[in-house]
């Protein structure tokens, strides 16, 4: 199946209906998951959104998927205009395990400042957060400031914002 005929089944049949059919054909090989990633990180919208919650949907019973595919992920977050699309791309950084520490630098900065932009979604910044812990797990050198950029903004989050802040604030807490 060709990628536009997949895009073309997404806008046609009704996304939220059709989820585990568009994975099942991702599952099944009828549509490769290379043809499905170069439409997420094509950034065109609607596709790249409604086919990224699809990629969401596999990769999470395919953690491994996108392993090798992480730092192309990392390098469009700056072009994604729509909140949604950057909510499930950031998900998708979240959810694969990372092997390599490429671009570490640029993500954790990335993130930061999804934080500390009032403009942006509490859903978007779950994620950014949930980045930003996991990369401070691995890197002890930057808790401190992942503790600070938190009681920062600890203020302006939503409560669900505020419960994911208080673990990380409790987990990297210095006495």
């Amino acid at each position: 199946m060709a990628p536009a005929e997949f895009i073309s089944q997404i806008n046609e049949e009704g996304i939220y209906l059709k989820m585990t059919e568009k994975v099942a054909l991702i599952e099944s090989g009828e549509i490769s998951v290379d043809d499905v990633f170069r439409i997420v990180v094509s950034n065109n919208e609607p596709e790249a959104f409604y086919t990224c919650w699809i990629l969401n949907h596999y990769v999470d019973s395919h953690k491994h998927t996108l392993e090798n595919r992480l730092d192309e992920l990392i390098e469009i977050l700056p072009h994604i205009k729509r909140s949604g699309l950057l909510r499930l791309v950031l998900r998708l950084i979240v959810i694969t395990p990372r092997k390599k520490k490429k671009k570490l630098g640029f993500l954790l900065d990335f993130c930061i400042n999804v934080l500390t932009d009032m403009s942006i979604p509490v859903g978007v910044k779950t994620h950014a957060m949930s980045i930003i812990d996991k990369i401070a797990e691995t890197e002890p050198e930057i808790r401190e400031e992942v503790v600070l950029v938190i009681k920062e903004i600890f203020p302006y989050l939503s409560t669900g914002g505020k419960n994911r802040a208080g673990k990380i604030l409790k987990k990297y807490a210095v006495d």
